[in-house]
This record gives structure tokens, C-alpha cells and sequence, in this order.
């Protein structure tokens, strides 16, 4: 396969174009193959056993398209450092769980007072269990 130099703004675009579909090829795998229930999301099992072989066939042909273009165009990796990760997710797990606080709810309407208290130090008891990830 002869290779494709694309220019180096070209490059990032469609490396994030590709990056971004393979993380949705995995997230389909994973939603069509796991028996893990999740507590806040009920999940509606209702493709046939046949659709969900025909789907996964498809993410499989999918995954090899992105292994194939990206050799092609030269793309490189995205580099994820576990902590860098880690990190990111805690921060954006602390910055939902602080605008959860019951004095940021206002643009959904008052905030009961009466448990607006106990409603915070639930939010609070939340923060410190991010905080040991």
C-alpha cells in the first residue's frame, strides 16, 4: 500500500476523526457485549442475537478500516498516560459533583432549605470518594 503524506494540520484533523470513531466502535462492542448493569441507566436489551452479530461484524471491518487509513496517511497515536487520565476524570467527576451543590441547583428552581444540608454532605461524601481514585 503506497503511503499518503497529508499535511500536518490535515494529519491532526483526521487523526482525531479516526480516534474519535474508534472510540465509538469500542463503546459499541462494549454496550452490545457486557452483562454489567450500570445503577443510574437501564439498559433495553432489544436487538436479536442475529443484529447484534451483524453490528459487531461491522465495528470488527471498522476497526480494521481505521488500522488501514491510519497506516496509509502516516497518523500517529494519541498518547494517553494513565495518571494524565486519571486526573482529567477526577477533575471533571469533581466539577459535576460541585455544580450538583444545592446553592448551584438555583437555575432549576429554589432549593428545598429543609434538606439542602443533608443534600450537600451527601455531594461532599461524594467528592472525598473521587478524591481517592
Amino acid at each position: 500500500m503506497e503511503k499518503i503524506e497529508l499535511q500536518p494540520n490535515h494529519r491532526r484533523s483526521f487523526s482525531s476523526t479516526l480516534y474519535l470513531l474508534e472510540k465509538m466502535a469500542v463503546e459499541i462492542r462494549e454496550v452490545l457485549t457486557s452483562e454489567n448493569e450500570l445503577r443510574m441507566q437501564l439498559e433495553e436489551k432489544d436487538l436479536s442475537v442475529q443484529k447484534k452479530q451483524s453490528v459487531l461484524k461491522a465495528v470488527t471491518e471498522i476497526e480494521k478500516e481505521i488500522a488501514r487509513l491510519a497506516d496509509k496517511y502516516q497518523l500517529t497515536r494519541q498518547e494517553m498516560v494513565e495518571s494524565h487520565f486519571l486526573n482529567s476524570r477526577k477533575s471533571k467527576a469533581w466539577e459535576i459533583l460541585n455544580d450538583s451543590l444545592s446553592k448551584r441547583m438555583s437555575g432549576f428552581g429554589e432549593f428545598p432549605p429543609e434538606i439542602a444540608e443533608e443534600f450537600d454532605g451527601d455531594i461532599e461524601y461524594m467528592l472525598k470518594l473521587v478524591n481517592k481514585l
